[in-house]
C-alpha cells in the first residue's frame, strides 16, 4: 500500500514543481479573500519551516471554486514569533490564524476547532498543510457530505482488515474502492475530510482523551471515535484521490518511515478495544460503487 501511494505521488508531483510558485503569489495577490463564518470550516496545524508549505496548502484553498472560512492553528512558539510574508498576505484574505492551548502535535489540526465548534451544528474539514488541493476540493467534498450528511466524508479511505478476530497490520489494509460507507473504512487526512456536526460534538466531548490512547496519530484517533460515536466513512468517489505534494515537504520521508517502522500499528492496538473491534466485525461488507 505504502509503495503505491509513493510510486503515485512521484508521478503527481511532476505539475507540483510549476503550481507551487503561482498558489504562493495568490497569497499576496489574489482579489479574493475568505469568508470569516459560515456552517462549514476548514481546519489546519503548521508548525516551524513547514509554514512555507502550508502557505501553498491554504491558496490552493483561495482559488478554489468554493471559499469559506479557514483556521490555522500554530502551537504558542510559532503564533508568537515573526510570520513569513506570505502568511501575513493569506490573514489580509481572511485566513484566520489562531494560538493552540496546547501542544497536541498532529491532533492541532481539528482540536481547537473542533472545540470552537461543538454544538453549533457546524460541519468541519481538515486539510494536512504540505498539500495542493485542486479548485473543485470543496465544492465535492460537501456534494458527498450533503449526499450521507451523517457520514464522515473522505478523498481517501482503506479498509480495514481482519484476520482470527484481530485488526490486521495496517500496511496489510486495502484501499477502499467504493462509495458506500462503512465502519470497515479508514479516512485518512492527507487528502481531505469532512466531519458532519454531530461528530464534532462527539470529539470534542472526549477532550484531550486522544493523549492516553493516539497522541501522534489523528487519523486512528478520529476513525476510532467514529467508529464509536457511529458515523460511518465514505469516500468521495468509489477510488482513492491523492493530491500533489508540495515541492520540498518531508512527505515522503513519512511514508518511508510508516513503511519501515509499521506506521501507526502501536496507535491502532492502543485506541481500538474489544468492543471496537467487535463492532469492526459485525459490520456487513461495504456495497459496490454508488
Amino acid at each position: 500500500m505504502w509503495l503505491d501511494y509513493a510510486a503515485r505521488q512521484a508521478l503527481i508531483s511532476v505539475g507540483a514543481f510549476a503550481r507551487a510558485p503561482r498558489l504562493k503569489f495568490a497569497a499576496h495577490a489574489s482579489p479574493l479573500s475568505f469568508p470569516q463564518e459560515g456552517d462549514v470550516v476548514v481546519s489546519l496545524t503548521t508548525h516551524g519551516e513547514r509554514i512555507s508549505s502550508a502557505v501553498a496548502a491554504i491558496s490552493s484553498l483561495l482559488l478554489g471554486t468554493q471559499l469559506l472560512p479557514v483556521h490555522l492553528w500554530l502551537d504558542r512558539g510559532d503564533f508568537e514569533s515573526e510570520w513569513p510574508r506570505a502568511l501575513k498576505g493569506l490573514v489580509d484574505r481572511g485566513l484566520q490564524v489562531r494560538c493552540s492551548d496546547g501542544a497536541f502535535g498532529p491532533h492541532t489540526k481539528y482540536f481547537g476547532t473542533f472545540a470552537e465548534c461543538a454544538g453549533t451544528d457546524t460541519r468541519v474539514i481538515t486539510i494536512d498543510d504540505d498539500m495542493m488541493y485542486p479548485r473543485w476540493f470543496v465544492e465535492k467534498l460537501l456534494n458527498a457530505a450533503q449526499a450521507d450528511p451523517g457520514s464522515v466524508v473522505a478523498y481517501r479511505a482503506h479498509r480495514i482488515v481482519t484476520t482470527g478476530g484481530e485488526i490486521e497490520r495496517y500496511r496489510r489494509w486495502r484501499q477502499v474502492r467504493t462509495t458506500a460507507p462503512s465502519h470497515l473504512h479508514f479516512s485518512t487526512g492527507v487528502s481531505g475530510v469532512a466531519y458532519p456536526p454531530a461528530m464534532v460534538d462527539y470529539v470534542a466531548s472526549l477532550g484531550t482523551e486522544f493523549l492516553h490512547h493516539a497522541p501522534r496519530a489523528d487519523d486512528v484517533w478520529l476513525n476510532a471515535c467514529a467508529l464509536r460515536s457511529g458515523h460511518r466513512v465514505r469516500q468521495v468517489f468509489p477510488h482513492p484521490r491523492e493530491f500533489s505534494i508540495v515541492p520540498g515537504s518531508q512527505r515522503r520521508a513519512l511514508v518511508r518511515e510508516n513503511l519501515r517502522g509499521g506506521g501507526n500499528d502501536l496507535q491502532i492496538a492502543a485506541t481500538y478495544g474489544p468492543a471496537d473491534v467487535a463492532k469492526l466485525l459485525a459490520e456487513p461488507e461495504p456495497g459496490s460503487a454508488g
